[in-house]
């Protein structure tokens, strides 16, 4: 019998997954670059943090770091940094989703191992 690892632990993103959260961040922080110097755009660029956010997160399961990434977000100037970017390419580097735990699969072991025996 093989053993099985539990379905509901977290898994990592795929590798499709995260480039299409990399463009949408990507596109959302150019926007909010070149419009946020105007105050009357303000609104507008609140409503497509909106959608990044939604869009991210249905990329990417549903890490909790991107409600962060949104209230820093709706802070006047804020915007000028690249927000969504930095918290897609962490989640892409560390592997970790931190709305599920901050964990990642660990290794199946091999049946045929033998067993660890510990010694005082």
């Amino acid at each position: 019998m093989a053993y099985l690892a539990p379905q509901n632990l977290p898994s990592r993103p795929t590798w499709t997954r995260i480039g299409l959260a990399i463009a949408i961040a990507v596109l959302s922080d150019l926007f909010s670059f070149f419009t946020s110097a105007w105050v009357i755009t303000e609104p507008i660029v609140l409503a497509v943090d909106v959608v990044t956010a939604a869009a991210i997160w249905m990329a990417l399961g549903c890490p909790a770091i991107l409600l962060v990434a949104l209230l820093a977000e709706a802070i006047p100037g804020v915007g000028m940094l690249p927000l969504w970017t930095m918290v897609v390419l962490i989640i892409a580097s560390t592997g970790r989703l931190p709305g599920r735990g901050g964990n990642v699969i660990a290794p199946v072991p091999n049946p045929t191992d033998p067993p660890r025996i510990q010694r005082p």
